[in-house]
């Protein structure tokens, strides 16, 4: 959540953003709510992604005030054509004068990827075209160093950053994506040179895997390093930063109780929210 969040906050409106189905802090932190992610989960009529029609996850989004996330399928790899397709329009565009004038922020796309899916195909040939033609994109690493119940050590040789060096051109950042501050200042630096020089690069987070793959798939089934990744949950790590930064305790207390309460009235309000009716099917016809 850390790395995702320090990521969101700097994206503009005229950015797109190839989103995973755990990226949720990401659209949180673009200005999307809990309700409406709520919304999405529990396939609601109102739901902002395919009014209550699309896998759980897997968002899409047009809206003039947010960076727009297109629509895709299932979101553990073959997003990566798709956004480095993206970013080839962007340059067309500007090649051929007809780019809109953001004031020097040119826009940019990013795809977020699991470390896993760096074993995939598809993959490889984005990266290949992203450095053959120079194009604006960020690759966004979420490496846990697990694939659903299988270790990075029983299916890959390498790490992506490892695995990114064999594509010339594509510059490499290895961040600790529990540490929000790092994250920040690494997310600010490669978006600006991206901005500007428009050529692609990778960010590569080393995160925890702090929770159940599924409720299918449950952590304590498989899994004997839940003590270790615990020391590396980003919350209290923030909490320490910013009472060491001068933040009084009693307003961290106040801003945590205040976000507990809106979660739990957005859930008991989008559990009461319309479901999709069979007619929405021809609202467009």
């Amino acid at each position: 959540e850390a790395v995702q969040i320090a990521l969101g906050l700097q994206l503009k409106p005229q950015d797109y953003l190839s989103a995973y189905y755990r990226d949720d802090s990401i659209l949180l932190s673009i200005g999307m709510t809990p309700y409406e992610l709520m919304l999405q989960l529990l396939g609601k009529r109102n739901d902002p992604f395919s009014g209550g029609r699309h896998y759980y996850s897997h968002p899409s989004l047009k809206r003039d005030n947010m960076p727009k996330i297109p629509m895709q399928s299932s979101a553990t790899g073959m997003q990566a054509i798709p956004t480095t397709g993206v970013a080839m329009g962007l340059k067309y565009k500007e090649q051929v004068g007809i780019a809109e004038d953001f004031k020097g922020e040119n826009p940019i796309a990013v795809c977020s990827l699991g470390d896993a899916s760096i074993t995939e195909g598809e993959v490889a040939e984005a990266f290949q075209m992203a450095v053959l033609k120079k194009l604006p994109i960020l690759y966004f690493i979420q490496d846990n160093e697990w694939d659903i119940s299988a270790h990075a050590n029983e299916i890959r040789a390498q790490e992506a950053w490892e695995y990114a060096q064999g594509f010339k051109g594509l510059e490499v950042r290895r961040i600790n994506g529990s540490d929000f501050f790092e994250s920040y200042e690494v997310f600010n630096d490669v978006i600006s040179i991206i901005r500007k020089e428009r050529r692609p690069i990778m960010i590569h987070a080393k995160v925890p895997l702090l929770n159940h793959h599924t409720s299918g798939v449950r952590k304590e089934w498989y899994r004997d390093d839940l003590e270790e990744a615990a020391k590396k949950d980003p919350l209290p790590r923030l909490r320490n930063q910013l009472l060491v930064a001068g933040v009084d305790s009693s307003e961290l207390k106040k801003i945590e109780a205040e976000a507990e309460e809106l979660v739990k009235v957005d859930y008991e309000k989008a559990l009461k929210a319309e479901d999709p009716r069979p007619e929405d099917l021809f609202l467009h016809d």
